[in-house]
């Protein structure tokens, strides 16, 4: 895992230029220019494929103006695809880098992201700003991580992120460290009603890795460290138990991947958030029922998967209904949490697209038996596909256990459905038709040029052996977490 810039306190070259400008005006064009590019660093790192453009800035500027007037302000273009930010004088456009309207979650992001710069910003000048100093103890993503979660205490984030994150980084016994923790969204941990916390209980931070022993403690998959408002340790818990024992009426969560389905549902209500550092040394964020955040390939992503799976539900639903939705995009979950690559398909019009899609050895409903020779050790690739088909051939995906059909889409090739979730195919290699193979120089991946292929016919989800699962439609790619 690559680690992040740490802003510890204000940079040298903050320093600088704040020594140099204090009262004098031509000086703070340079402190808002240095600012815009760490706005700009700031939203490529949660938005990677976004573009940020300087529309216009100040030569001069008059401090006393800049700090009375509106720190910033988003205006979004009619189409939702852009959106202007006007801050302190100078006006940036966002652009994502697909043109594909922006999400709520990520709309939201965005003003989050603005904001807590801007309050970096006025903490450098204005003494009265709360909390000034603690802020620069942490890195400003995991800040805006704790803002845009608005959970209590403003810290206990940032500090138990910094702890997870060394731990990332660290060994035991030769093994990859584990761990994890639920913050309380409530005054006691509501499993023991009434207990305070002992006195003397350690901070949940960095300086409790450096013991000995403490990362045995937990392994953050089946038992988590229960931390309170304060940011103190409480105690250790079984996450399954404890998640029974404070949601038992509210069972339902969000899709997530199968390990971590107690996690999620720790956080249904009461406002507490789960941190967790997984074996493949990614951190996750549970909030609300929902894995809102992960921390992979050095960057944070915002992942907001029930409005993406509004999207694929509704593109699966057109012609069938939400179950074959729910258990496609399940499994595509749990294969990107083992980072197995699969492609999954559901073809609208099978009369039309399985002939262009599908080659005939590969044709489930279309095999018919030959005068092949029945040698077990040298089968044609007829009889081959034949055997393997034979398994599952004549079901729904409905009919399939979840692990059956994670089992079938983990082979190399695609699963193809017809929209009553009729099973098409498996191990498929799809045809590609001669336009999109023009688009491959620009493409990465066989599998990702298959998938804009498969796009004309139906909605498909792709999953990467990097852990991405990505939705295309109509040759074009819809979202990705």
């Amino acid at each position: 895992m690559r680690k992040a810039v740490r802003f510890d306190a204000p940079t040298l070259t903050e320093q600088t230029l704040l020594a140099r400008s204090e009262r004098q005006y031509g000086q703070v064009s340079k402190i808002v220019g240095l600012y815009q590019s760490v706005m700009r660093r700031t939203l490529e790192h949660f938005f990677p494929d976004s573009v940020l453009e300087i529309q216009g800035d100040r030569s001069i500027i008059d401090w006393d103006v800049v700090m009375q007037e509106t720190p910033y302000n988003l205006v979004d273009d009619l189409d939702r695809l852009a959106i202007d930010i006007e801050w302190r004088g100078t006006r940036l456009t966002f652009q994502p880098g697909s043109p594909v309207p922006l999400f709520p979650s990520e709309r939201r992001m965005i003003d989050v992201i603005v904001h807590a710069l801007d309050y970096r910003f006025r903490s450098l000048f204005d003494q009265d700003v709360h909390d000034r100093v603690e802020r620069f103890n942490y890195l400003t993503e995991d800040l805006i991580i704790a803002d845009y979660l608005a959970s209590e205490g403003p810290f206990r984030i940032p500090a138990a992120l910094e702890a997870l994150r060394v731990a990332a980084f660290s060994t035991y016994e030769n093994r990859r460290v584990t761990s994890g923790a639920i913050l309380l969204g409530t005054p006691d941990d509501p499993t023991t009603p009434g207990r305070e916390n002992l006195k003397g209980a350690p901070q949940f931070n960095a300086r409790l890795t450096a013991i000995k022993g403490f990362h045995r403690l937990c392994d953050g998959v089946r038992t988590v460290f229960v931390v309170d408002p304060q940011g103190e340790l409480v105690r250790i818990a079984d996450v399954a138990q404890w998640a029974e024992e404070t949601q038992s009426e509210r069972t339902e969560a969000h899709l997530c991947p199968r390990p971590y389905q107690s996690h999620a549902r720790a956080t249904i209500s009461g406002g507490h958030v789960c941190l967790i550092l997984t074996p493949s040394q990614e951190i996750k964020v549970f909030a609300q029922g929902e894995m809102a955040f992960s921390l992979s390939d050095g960057r944070w992503r915002l992942l907001d998967i029930p409005s993406k799976f509004a999207v694929w539900s509704e593109a699966v639903r057109r012609s069938s209904d939400d179950d074959l939705a729910r258990r496609l995009f399940q499994a595509a979950i749990n294969l990107s949490e083992a980072r197995v690559g699969a492609l999954l398909v559901v073809a609208r019009d099978p009369e039309t697209s399985v002939p262009q899609l599908i080659a005939p050895v590969d044709r489930m409903k279309d095999e018919i038996a030959v005068d092949d020779p029945q040698d077990p050790e040298n089968l044609s690739p007829r009889l081959a596909k034949r055997a393997l088909h034979h398994a599952v051939r004549g079901m729904t995906i409905s009919q399939l256990e979840p692990s059956v059909l994670e089992a079938i889409a983990s082979l190399d090739g695609a699963v193809v459905t017809d929209p009553d979730g009729a099973l098409l195919t498996f191990g498929a290699i799809l045809r590609i038709n001669p336009e999109v193979l023009d688009l491959g120089r620009s493409v990465q991946g066989a599998r990702t040029l298959a998938a804009l292929a498969a796009s004309q016919f139906g909605p498909v989800l792709k999953v990467s052996e990097d852990g991405y699962v990505t939705m295309f439609l109509k040759g074009r790619r819809v979202w990705e977490f």
